[in-house]
């Protein structure tokens, strides 16, 4: 079933109020507006880290070995469930359920096994969720330099799971581009589009402002099988209200640049390199170990 929260005026600043909360196990947002950006504000239960500080000023994991002992999920890593009809559920956006206090943070996370924006077990003990526009440069920096070794290191052994959410920051061709997403995401095949969409921007300086024939033929090196269908919905506005709706959750629970990850309880604020991310997962690893 797909996420659908109304965000009013009261319950966005409530969010906002929440994210930006020190105390009760809230993490620290650091707004950024624009592009995205390449410093760091993460919060974790135990220890603030104030905006621009470095990483080596996160607390150090108690237990280097977390990894080996943690339990791995296991529900859903041959990817999402489809819909009776054989396509996938590609209106899914914003939380699992509405946040409306501190104790409601990890309802950012959807562990839904019919997600198609999302990779790794859904039941895996950490999840990361990723705000992101096909349109930014640090968004694709992250995607080609940072995200596989997180892959390699914990998605595939079921200790995390990652949820793309759209945040379409860049104009009309960052909104195209999420449209063509969730057109590829109909036919379970968004993960391959954003990892090949990506590439395509790789060696890119700015913004690579792509159109229709572009999404067209990222669409078909990522093997989406009907291409017609494809690019009648990403072209359509078939997801044009779903983008904005999932646009306007990230903005109300303070998420303004991209790329932007809350990890577990944490908040990561651009392409930061893979240590950064290493050390908050392992962080929140040994939390979920410490709670089971």
């Amino acid at each position: 079933m797909s996420q659908r929260f109304s965000f009013t005026p009261r319950l966005i600043a409530l969010a906002l109020a929440l994210l930006l909360a020190v105390a009760g196990g809230a993490y620290f947002v650091g707004m950024r507006s624009g592009e995205g950006s390449q410093q760091s504000d993460t919060q974790s239960a135990a220890a603030r880290q104030e905006p621009g500080a470095s990483a080596s000023a996160l607390p150090v994991l108690a237990n280097p070995n977390i990894r080996e002992e943690v339990t791995p999920g296991t529900e859903g890593l041959d990817g999402p469930e489809p819909l009776a009809d054989g396509s996938y559920d590609a209106m899914i956006f914003g939380p699992k359920a509405p946040i409306r206090s501190a104790e409601d943070v990890r309802n950012v996370h959807r562990r839904d096994p019919k997600d198609p924006f999302a990779i790794g077990a859904v039941d895996a003990p950490v999840v990361i969720a990723e705000f992101s526009d096909f349109e930014c440069p640090y968004c694709s920096q992250w995607s080609n330099n940072t995200e596989p070794a997180l892959i390699k290191e914990y998605v595939d052994r079921g200790l995390v799971r990652i949820e793309w959410n759209d945040m379409p920051v860049n104009g009309p061709a960052a909104e195209a581009a999420a449209q063509a997403g969730r057109a590829a995401a109909a036919q379970g095949k968004f993960d391959a589009f954003r990892r090949a969409f990506y590439q395509a921007t790789a060696d890119i300086s700015g913004h690579p402002n792509f159109g229709l024939e572009d999404y067209v033929r990222i669409a078909k090196e990522a093997g989406v099988p009907n291409i017609e269908q494809f690019r009648q919905q990403a072209s359509d506005g078939t997801y044009k209200e779903v983008i904005e709706q999932a646009k306007r959750y990230g903005a109300s629970i303070g998420i303004q640049g991209t790329p932007a990850f809350v990890v577990g309880e944490q908040y990561i604020s651009g392409a930061q390199p893979v240590d950064v991310f290493m050390r908050a997962v392992d962080q929140e690893l040994q939390k979920a170990h410490q709670a089971s």
